[in-house]
């Protein structure tokens, strides 16, 4: 799948299935999810500690392969949101995001003028070609590479119409953290928490309601089907380090279960 697609499903809020790349960024790991058939990465540099050569190795792969790469950068600030965006990322996912202000800093960093402040500095090769205007280069980044953020606590989500509002339409989707969501009601064991379920519909509606997508990380299949039904289009299921261990643990059950008497 290329970009221009994965911005047709966006905006219609279609469902399209990812996967994450967090302990194993490699071309060999990126030409793996590209193979199972995967549309998309988040490629995840918050909980993990990559260097941009390799998050660049990664990225030219999947734009080679066919999969869009989406990069979950460590926090909302310039240095990295710029310099993510100036290695030809599809797009960034920008976590714990909760207020106006912060959305409309994040909008700034990531667009260049007139729609934001980004400071110009971006090669012809990063968008594909060896040549290419600098309005073509800014045409490129400010409509075809897209920008998320993450919502992760009830003031995110208290806030998310006004968030909305300051990003003018600029982003292209929320992202909702479940995890850190029942971290901040402070029931980190309660999947089926109520409030979880009352915030993500909630999220859901505001988002539906603007046309931008809705996504979310998960782990099983049960979750999978559970916020597809809430609404959800946008979903990553597993990452490369749960398949690699699962796949170890279930072979070595099967081994023990030849050993035994």
């Amino acid at each position: 799948m290329d970009r221009y697609t994965f911005g047709e499903i966006c905006r219609a809020r279609r469902m399209s299935w990812g996967s994450v790349l967090l302990q194993n960024i490699s071309p060999y790991a990126v030409r793996i999810m590209a193979r199972a058939g995967f549309d998309w990465l988040w490629i995840d540099n918050e909980h993990s500690w990559h260097s941009y050569e390799t998050i660049q190795e990664a990225v030219r792969t999947a734009e080679d392969v066919g999969i869009v790469s989406i990069l979950r950068v460590a926090q909302g600030e310039y240095t990295r949101i710029a310099q993510a965006l100036d290695m030809g990322v599809d797009g960034i996912i920008v976590p714990r995001v909760e207020t106006p202000e912060q959305v409309r800093y994040i909008v700034d960093c990531a667009k260049y003028p007139p729609v934001g402040k980004r400071g110009f500095g971006l090669r012809p090769s990063m968008i594909g070609r060896r040549r290419a205007s600098m309005a073509e280069r800014i045409a490129d980044q400010n409509e075809h590479r897209f920008l998320f953020f993450q919502v992760e606590s009830r003031l995110a989500v208290d806030n998310l119409e006004a968030m909305l509002d300051a990003a003018d339409g600029q982003v292209d989707g929320v992202f909702f953290g479940p995890a850190d969501f029942l971290l901040d009601l402070g029931k980190p064991d309660a999947p089926d928490a109520p409030e979880l379920e009352a915030a993500a519909r909630e999220a859901v509606r505001i988002c539906a309601g603007r046309g931008i997508s809705n996504g979310v990380p998960v782990g099983t299949l049960a979750d999978a089907k559970r916020w597809r039904d809430f609404g959800f289009n946008l979903i990553t299921f597993g990452s490369e380090d749960a398949f690699l261990a699962n796949a170890a643990d279930d072979a070595r059950e099967q081994l023990r279960a030849i050993d035994a008497p």
